[in-house]
Parts: C-alpha cells; sequence; structure tokens
C-alpha cells in the first residue's frame, strides 16, 4: 500500500536548490495587495510573466511533471491556495530522488478589516520536476516571473507513470496521494 503524502509548509522545504522568498499580503475590505517580484530581491532579474487560473479541483498537469533544462520557475499564488509538486531528478543533487508537495496560500478577498499576511514564491530550479494543483473550493491564481522567455525546447512533462517514486515505495506519484 502506498502512504498518503501530507503537504508541507515553505518553511518546511527541504530539496536543495528550491528558493523560498516571504513575500506580504496586505489586505483590507477593499482588497488586497502583494509583490509578486522585485529585482532588488531576486537572484535573476525577470525577463517574462504570467499569470493561470487553476479551477477547484484541477491541475496542471492531472497525470504529468513539468520540467525546464534552463529556466528556473519562481511561483507566487495570489489568489486562494495550490499544492505545488516537487520532485529533485538533478542526478548530481544532494535531495536526489525527494518528493515534497507544498501548499501555498494567496490572498481570498474577504477581509473585514486591516491585515498583513504571509505568501511566499517559490523558486524552482531546472531538473526539479513539478506540478500545480488547486485543493480549494474556489479558483486560484497563480503568478510566475520565469528567468527566460518562454521556448518550448527547454520545458518537458514527464507522465507520472513512467517514474517511479522511491519515498512512495517506488510507485507513482498521483495527486490522489496528497493529504
Amino acid at each position: 500500500m502506498v502512504k498518503k503524502i501530507n503537504s508541507i509548509t515553505p518553511e518546511e522545504i527541504s530539496i536543495k536548490g528550491v528558493g523560498v522568498l516571504k513575500r506580504n499580503i496586505f489586505a483590507d475590505n477593499r482588497g488586497f495587495l502583494i509583490e509578486t517580484f522585485a529585482n532588488s530581491k531576486e537572484s535573476e532579474p525577470s525577463v517574462y510573466a504570467y499569470s493561470s487560473l487553476v479551477q477547484p479541483g484541477c491541475a496542471k498537469d492531472m497525470d504529468k511533471f513539468h520540467y525546464h533544462q534552463k529556466q528556473s520557475d519562481r511561483f507566487t499564488i495570489v489568489l486562494g491556495k495550490m499544492w505545488v509538486l516537487l520532485f529533485d531528478l538533478r542526478k548530481n543533487s544532494p535531495t536526489y530522488n525527494k518528493l515534497e508537495v507544498v501548499l501555498l496560500e494567496g490572498g481570498n478577498g474577504e477581509y473585514k478589516e486591516k491585515i498583513t499576511i504571509p505568501a511566499y514564491t517559490l523558486t524552482i530550479p531546472p531538473g526539479v520536476y513539478h506540478g500545480i494543483k488547486n485543493p480549494g473550493l474556489k479558483p486560484a491564481i497563480l503568478v510566475n516571473h520565469p528567468t527566460y522567455e518562454y521556448n518550448p525546447e527547454d520545458e518537458g512533462r514527464t507522465p507520472f507513470l513512467e517514474i517511479p517514486v522511491p519515498g512512495l515505495n517506488n510507485s507513482n506519484f498521483s495527486w490522489d496521494l496528497v493529504k
């Protein structure tokens, strides 16, 4: 039997090279503001940005790992919550074959008073396979500031069924395993 995977907080990430940068959400009854990128806080400048809305219960991709050969991704959840799947398949990494699922949360738009809430940006280096899923009941929005503009030759997708995960008794990853 394959064990369930407990999602972790950004502070608990142990995969080598995955960066965690704390941000703040400044919210009140009018809405909220979140800084998603500042060149002064990053190791590489932003050259491209996009946002992605994910409906409740949906994943990008539902059955595949996503990866890059050169590009780092910098994910910030600005609305709702998402699980971010991280699987280190860099052969020379001290955390090779480690799989973690991180819960990231953004604003929810339902604030009655002035409040500051923590949020995080994850930097996912090349060679760390990844994916996202919205475990919430409302749509969620991710903003990414990758280190390169979109290049289809730099990215790939590998089906979960093609890669056994040592931490799962060499079984395959499935979003159904995350709790």
